[in-house]
């Protein structure tokens, strides 16, 4: 069967080398578009194991990166304890009706993983609003519009070695409540039967919302990490309508199978550019690619689900 999603023949896009400063590994961007450029925000690995979060821009979303030389979140600041040991993951979407950005980023600390979500009105500074989720929890991805009033976020809480995707509804960014789990990992020796997270935050299409998300399985006590998609009604984004039952986007790349951690593939950035899906994705925990698939061949992979 024909591979999907076409890899960038630049891919790496970019690498620990073309950060401006000494990094270890640039992995797990956000992505989104302003002023007729493409902005990915990096999780930033420094030698000493400690993550902040940096912005870079280009004009055709490949190459010509200009890469901010200070971190729009810094970690480790006195006044945000939770943040100690990294700023990581983030995820980016636009919110029309608040007129900024608004940032969903794992908080590391000694206390565990948490949900951070901060706010931007230039993609140059940010504000942190609050943390949103206490540990252990992670991946989430806000949707870009309100459902009767109240916005909603994907995330996914470690119940105690279960780790299903879950959503959840706010009046206002900060209060967050009326949990539904949402897509549950895959049965027995499923592909995706070991965890599940959300990845970008949800496309709108004419079927639906459009999930992007990676499944786990571990083979020989090795996680491999891959790529499934999922379709969530409109109106209510709690209900899932379908979902792949293979994963459509693997590591096949050298730079996919060997690096920092082996066989990753971690999709956090999307655009969606005509009918062309851009996925920016992290790649063994080491650098970050961009693949390309068209938007009909991808919804072309969903069954529908009796859940």
């Amino acid at each position: 069967m024909k591979p999907i999603f076409d890899r960038c023949r630049s891919n790496p896009i970019l690498k620990a080398q073309d950060m401006p400063f000494p990094a270890e590994a640039v992995l797990n961007p956000g992505a989104t578009e302003q002023g007729g450029e493409v902005v990915l925000l990096l999780r930033v690995e420094y030698a000493t194991g400690y993550s902040s979060i940096y912005v870079a821009r280009s004009k055709n979303g490949v190459d010509g990166w200009r890469i901010e030389k200070e971190p729009i979140l810094a970690h480790g600041l006195p006044q945000w304890r939770y943040e100690q040991w990294g700023c990581e993951d983030a995820r980016v979407v636009r919110l029309e009706e608040e007129k900024c950005w608004y940032i969903t980023y794992t908080a590391h600390s000694p206390l565990g993983a948490a949900v951070g979500l901060a706010r931007t009105k230039d993609l140059v500074t940010a504000e942190r609003v609050s943390l949103i989720f206490s540990p252990n929890n992670k991946d989430a991805a806000l949707f870009p519009r309100r459902f009767n009033g109240r916005w909603a976020v994907l995330h996914r809480p470690d119940a105690g070695g279960v780790e299903n995707i879950w959503i959840a509804f706010s009046p206002d960014l900060t209060h967050w409540g009326e949990p539904h789990c949402v897509l549950p990992e895959g049965p027995g020796p499923a592909w995706d039967a070991q965890k599940v997270g959300a990845g970008p935050p949800p496309i709108l299409t004419k079927d639906g919302w459009l999930l992007l998300y990676h499944g786990v399985k571990l083979y020989a006590g090795q996680y491999v990490y891959r790529v499934g998609v999922a379709l969530l009604d409109e109106k209510r984004p709690h209900k899932l309508i379908a979902r792949s039952p293979c994963n459509i986007f693997k590591a096949m790349a050298l730079y996919e199978m060997a690096g920092l951690v082996s066989n990753v593939i971690f999709p956090t950035g999307l655009l969606l550019r005509g009918d062309e899906l851009w996925t920016y994705y992290g790649a063994t925990d080491t650098c970050v690619c961009l693949a390309t698939a068209k938007l009909a061949d991808v919804l072309a992979t969903l069954e529908e689900t009796k859940q």
